[in-house]
């Protein structure tokens, strides 16, 4: 077995005196996409955000055999790349601006290398977001900017990707199409570890699926494995048929349950 590129061990979160995240371990190795779901409130968001180091936890993260903490602001950044929920912008910057600034860890400025240029624009085309790249990004529909998050992602070109709900608002074209970037990106460059909360596009996509329930992992291994009737009973609380397409299982929620 190869050595994991991502490797948490023991992580817990706690604001205040509640604590968020509890004792989770999760090595991934690379070329696998990772998919993170559980119900509204399991701690899925804080976890990724405690992977990238984004607020303070216990435990371990190691990059390639190296510490988290032992690495500098920079070399987190061309590592770990991460894409909020939200995808909020405060300020009309052009489209190609906001996705250039993918490339500050990359050590660009003001005026972009050929191949800072190239990425961005390599990011653009697989987001179909070239055609805005003159447009000020505060004027696109919420699904226009959640590409335009995705291609700021994609151009930093940083191997581990977390991504947090990255096809909310999102139609079913470009939920496709933004899953199938992100496990190219697994396969060709590295990881992703994606909090998801359409099943189906998990139970697809993913190689392993990761269930958070109560801030602790639940559950862990292929979707099959997984995306059981009672696995879905206990943690989501609804009653689902299970069926199989093309050799992928298909995840129907049916009805609810008591929880």
């Amino acid at each position: 077995m190869n050595a994991p590129m991502l490797d948490v061990r023991d992580v817990s979160v706690s604001f205040g005196q509640r604590r968020v995240v509890s004792d989770v371990n999760l090595s991934v190795e690379a070329g696998s996409f990772v998919a993170v779901v559980g119900p509204n409130g399991a701690g899925k968001t804080t976890l990724l955000r405690g992977i990238a180091g984004l607020v303070t936890s216990s435990g371990s993260v190691m990059i390639d055999g190296r510490s988290l903490a032992s690495l500098s602001l920079k070399a987190r950044a061309e590592r770990i790349a991460y894409l909020p929920q939200g995808h909020v912008f405060h300020w009309p910057m052009a489209v190609s601006e906001i996705v250039a600034l993918g490339r500050l860890p990359r050590g660009a400025g003001a005026d972009l290398s050929a191949v800072d240029r190239a990425a961005v624009a390599k990011a653009m085309a697989e987001t179909g977001t070239t055609v805005y790249a003159n447009r000020a990004v505060t004027t696109l529909s919420g699904g226009e900017r959640a590409r335009v998050a995705v291609a700021r992602v994609l151009a930093t070109e940083a191997p581990i990707i977390l991504a947090d709900e990255p096809t909310a608002s999102l139609d079913p074209h470009y939920q496709l199409a933004v899953i199938d970037m992100l496990r190219r990106h697994a396969r060709s460059f590295g990881i992703v570890v994606a909090v998801l909360h359409d099943l189906g596009l998990a139970a697809r996509y993913a190689d392993r699926i990761v269930v958070i329930d109560g801030g602790r992992v639940a559950a862990d291994g292929t979707p099959r494995d997984v995306l059981t009737a009672a696995r879905l009973s206990e943690t989501f609380g609804v009653s689902a048929e299970i069926v199989e397409v093309k050799g992928a299982p298909v995840v129907v929620p049916w009805s609810l349950k008591a929880r």
